[in-house]
């Protein structure tokens, strides 16, 4: 198993028959630099696929996830804000990936769903 210390989910949609070097300079645009153990997550503009993008300190792993039947939960316009992306916790992760509402786990200050 990989650690995570970090999870940073982008605000906008990404063109998923990219691979992991068009997502690593991506990375490295908005960054200036990758992280080990952080997670680096990517969704389509209809938000029904997700892409994983981790460093485990030695290379890169790309995992792709799509639901059978439905959307991933609040990957939307509403996403989108000034900046290119937010740091989620492990619950926020676990929930988004299975297709649950995900913006309210694990905080203590709730945001509405609109």
């Amino acid at each position: 198993m990989i650690p995570i210390t970090h999870i940073w989910l982008s605000t906008t949609p990404m063109d998923m028959r990219c691979g992991s070097g068009k997502l690593l300079a991506h990375i490295i645009t908005e960054h200036q630099s990758i992280r080990p153990h952080c997670a680096y997550l990517f969704y389509n503009k209809a938000g029904t696929r997700l892409k994983v993008f981790i460093h485990d300190g030695l290379g890169v792993w790309l995992c792709s996830r799509q639901l059978d039947d439905n959307k991933f939960h609040g990957l939307t316009k509403q996403l989108a804000t000034t900046q290119t992306g937010i740091s989620i916790n492990r619950e926020q992760f676990n929930a988004l990936i299975s297709g649950l509402p995900w913006r309210n786990m694990g905080k203590d200050k709730l945001t509405p769903i609109l």
